[in-house]
């Protein structure tokens, strides 16, 4: 006789709504110039996505993205290789996942936006915006699009 095994808990749908970024990209800046290579993986059991980026200038940096049930909102904890952390939360807008944040830098108030497009080509657009006038204007502070490698 075999224990019997517990199922996994279901999850709600929400925690599947980022799940178009799993996969191993080749990211590319406006230019098409090779931006970096980012590999999203699903953990615990579809839970959340692990992200390892690595940019084409050595700059690394991971992040753990989540639906927070509780707080009904997505979650990242950004972690760069500059000794950077993002804190980002957010949800789908229109069918776009949208992130944002607010965070003092060198004693200015700055809000960070970042939203991923899924493509009907497959490709993903990372567009992330930075704005210092309480989101009156925004600048790029990066934008990226994502290709599956083969």
């Amino acid at each position: 006789n075999s224990p019997a095994k517990t199922p996994p808990p279901v999850l709600p749908s929400e925690a599947r709504q980022f799940d178009f970024w799993i996969g191993e990209w080749d990211v590319t800046n406006p230019a098409g110039k090779l931006a970096g290579t980012n590999k999203i993986e699903s953990i615990a059991a579809g839970a959340g996505l692990l992200e390892n980026w690595t940019g084409a200038t050595g700059f690394t940096g991971r992040s753990l993205n989540a639906w927070n049930a509780a707080k009904k909102q997505w979650q990242q904890y950004w972690v760069g290789s500059d000794g950077g952390v993002l804190e980002l939360v957010g949800g789908i807008v229109e069918g776009r996942m949208v992130l944002s944040a607010e965070r003092e830098v060198r004693g200015q108030r700055r809000l960070e936006r970042i939203t991923w497009t899924p493509n009907p080509d497959g490709t993903v657009r990372q567009h992330w915006e930075q704005s210092t006038d309480g989101g009156k204007t925004w600048t790029t502070a990066f934008d990226g699009l994502y290709r599956k490698r083969s």
